[in-house]
């Protein structure tokens, strides 16, 4: 993205104090955007706004992913500090893995509450203010949830959930004026992409195909995906709705 593309335009981040949404809060606040960094992990949060050039621009607010009652008053805190809000990314996420058979009820209540809910929440809040901004919003999901993925049954779930569900707002909500994209990693250096990897002595179900992209052959960097997200929210990509665009260094081909 061009240094200031993003001037004056509000944006919120959830799962920013590390990962791809650290990286692509920094990346809005590059180029000139108001950013509310949003995670549980509050001395995260501390250390990115500290470590941003333009950390004038940048609030960061407490958000519990877990906490349905919360992303009202998430957007609400954004809505304060801004004004406006014209790009919501729902990034936060967990990832667990676990044979299917040893997947509790509580597990798969916990991922989908994360991983899924936590968005459906998030933008049902965050729409009305689109609406008035015409704004966009980004979901990042996985290429689990196209692909599917092993001992993560629950993961790979959630994240087709999001896939289908930003679809379909991008249908419902294009004659408003607001567009719906998400972006699917593959394995990515993160905290999460560093659990997928194969299990000890489970050599039938490798979680991740070795990437085939030159140079690259330890996974992506949150930075890629900035990108990615960043350019998806631009004017750039204002006739793009409704896409899923992979970004995996063509792990999941062949």
């Amino acid at each position: 993205m061009e240094p200031k593309k993003s001037k004056g335009k509000a944006v919120l981040v959830t799962g920013a104090a590390s990962g791809i949404g650290r990286a692509t809060a920094l990346r809005f606040l590059e180029a000139g955007a108001n950013v509310m960094l949003a995670d549980r992990n509050q001395e995260g949060l501390k250390q990115a706004v500290s470590s941003a050039p333009e950390a004038s621009h940048a609030k960061w607010c407490a958000y519990d992913a877990a906490d349905a009652e919360g992303s009202a008053g998430l957007v609400d805190e954004a809505i304060a500090a801004f004004g406006r809000l014209d790009v919501v990314v729902c990034n936060a996420g967990i990832y667990d893995r676990a044979h299917f058979l040893e997947i509790g009820q509580g597990d798969w209540d916990r991922m989908l509450a994360i991983n899924l809910s936590s968005v459906f929440h998030l933008l049902k809040a965050a729409i009305p203010h689109l609406q008035a901004s015409s704004g966009n919003a980004v979901t990042v999901a996985s290429t689990a949830g196209i692909h599917g993925i092993a001992y993560a049954a629950h993961y790979a779930a959630a994240k087709a959930g999001i896939i289908a569900m930003t679809k379909s707002l991008a249908v419902e909500f294009g004659p408003s004026g607001i567009r719906f994209n998400t972006v699917c990693p593959g394995k990515v250096n993160t905290a999460i992409g560093a659990g997928l990897q194969p299990l000890k002595n489970q050599n039938d179900g490798l979680l991740v195909r070795p990437p085939k992209l030159a140079g690259r052959v330890d996974g992506g960097e949150p930075g890629d995906l900035a990108s990615a997200i960043t350019w998806l929210a631009s004017d750039e990509a204002r006739y793009v709705s409704g896409s899923v665009l992979v970004v995996d260094g063509a792990q999941n081909i062949g």
